[in-house]
């Protein structure tokens, strides 16, 4: 196993639940680009959308190693871009909010069934 893969597969002690919510904040804090008349949302109850949580944390993490590598143009353009264009969408996880958080009655998920025991790839 080469070292980068050993490092990448080595347990990594994440930030604090307080210490994410504190780069949400600030990150948000910076945001200009965000804009309702253009069909972009935000919800100040980001942590009651389960997607934008596990979206904020890959680029929370990523952020990380950019920073570590002096690398935070890529990761506004390869990380956060690309994920700002679903978080912020209309059909993305705050979609809905508008200016107040809007309680979701059902998740919009997508259904999984197993394959049948006669198909392989």
């Amino acid at each position: 196993m080469s070292e980068r893969v050993a490092q990448d597969t080595e347990a990594v002690e994440g930030p604090t639940q307080e210490e994410f919510v504190t780069w949400v904040e600030g990150l948000v804090s910076q945001m200009e680009s965000v804009d309702r008349s253009a069909n972009m949302h935000w919800c100040a109850h980001w942590w009651a959308h389960t997607e934008a949580v596990d979206r904020l944390t890959a680029l929370h993490a990523q952020w990380l190693v950019a920073k570590e590598e002096n690398s935070m143009s890529h990761w506004w353009v390869s990380h956060f871009d690309a994920h700002a264009k679903v978080l912020f969408a209309i059909h993305g996880p705050f979609g809905q909010c508008g200016t107040k958080h809007v309680e979701k009655g059902v998740r919009r998920t997508l259904a999984c069934e197993q394959p049948p025991a006669t198909w392989s790839w």
